[in-house]
Order: structure tokens, then C-alpha cells, then sequence
């Protein structure tokens, strides 16, 4: 699973492979081996590279996390690619765009409009897979369904119009 970790304002990749008996983890262009075990509620221990590590972690709402290690605190934020873009994005215009436009790479699964359609603020338009993750899209705004762009095993892009909304 690819995540973007926000700590200090910097933007940290990190991708993370479930592996027999551990993790194989890419933090910000370097790999890491990680053999580890819950302890208790929040409280870890991991084997990096053959050192041992305590790690506690805290999370006060969703995504926002307090990470404790040997040498202090550190308050992080994970956020998935499509929770990044979307932040990033900021809904600039939602509410008078006209389309409904891919917010990263991905392959159609699902249409679920068709033109002529009407649709309300927030309904589901098109399910997009992307990293192995499924992402339904959503109408940006009441009205009706003028135009379907994509259908169901489409590759497409960043920005590519996917449904158009008049």
C-alpha cells in the first residue's frame, strides 16, 4: 500500500509490502526490512536492520498520529495518494466544474451514470481503481449527466474528463 506520511510540512513517500513475517517498507527512497509485534494497545516493538526499537503510537483522530521512539515524539499525518490529491486539489470550483475529472492514474471498474441521468451533489459517478485500491468519484453538484467519457476497463490519467455535468 503507498501512503504519503506529513511531518514538519514535508511530504514523505512511503509504501508498505506485507511479507512473511514482516513488512518490506519504502520510506523516502530507501528500503527497510521491518520484523515487528504489538506489544500492547499502541505500543510496538520492531526489528530494523537487526536493531531492536520500542515505538508507541497514539492517534487522536483519524490519519493524525503521535509516534514515540528512543530519541522523542513526532506527530505525523498518513494520508492515502487519493486523500493527497484531493487535499491537494482543495475541491478548487467543485461546486461550478462542470466534470467530473480523474484525480490520479487509474483503470475504470464501474460506470455508474449514464448520459441523460440526473445525479445530486455527492453521488457516485465512476469507481476507479488505482494501487490496487477501488475509489468511487462523485458528482461535484446537482444536474444532469450530458456526457460519460470513460467506460469500464478504460485506462486513464490525471485530469482526463470522466463524466461531464450540465
Amino acid at each position: 500500500m503507498r501512503y504519503v506520511i506529513i511531518r514538519d510540512d514535508r511530504q514523505i513517500p512511503i509504501e508498505v509490502e506485507e511479507r512473511e513475517g514482516g513488512y518490506t517498507v519504502d520510506l523516502d527512497g530507501k528500503r527497510y526490512e521491518v520484523d515487528g509485534s504489538k506489544i500492547l494497545e499502541g505500543l510496538y516493538s520492531l526489528i530494523i536492520g537487526g536493531e531492536s526499537f520500542e515505538v508507541t503510537v497514539h492517534s487522536s483522530k483519524p490519519g493524525n498520529y503521535d509516534v514515540h521512539l528512543y530519541d522523542g515524539m513526532r506527530q505525523v499525518e498518513l494520508l492515502s495518494p487519493l486523500e493527497m490529491v484531493l487535499r491537494t486539489e482543495g475541491g478548487k470550483g467543485s461546486a461550478h466544474t462542470k466534470g467530473v475529472k480523474a484525480p490520479m492514474p487509474g483503470k475504470v471498474v464501474k460506470v455508474l451514470v449514464s448520459p441523460g441521468q440526473r445525479v445530486v451533489k455527492g453521488q457516485g459517478v465512476v469507481v476507479v481503481e488505482a494501487m490496487k485500491m477501488q475509489n468511487e468519484l462523485r458528482a461535484p453538484r446537482e444536474g444532469s449527466v450530458e456526457r460519460v467519457g470513460v467506460a469500464v476497463g478504460d485506462t486513464i490519467e490525471v485530469g482526463d474528463l470522466l463524466v461531464v455535468i450540465s
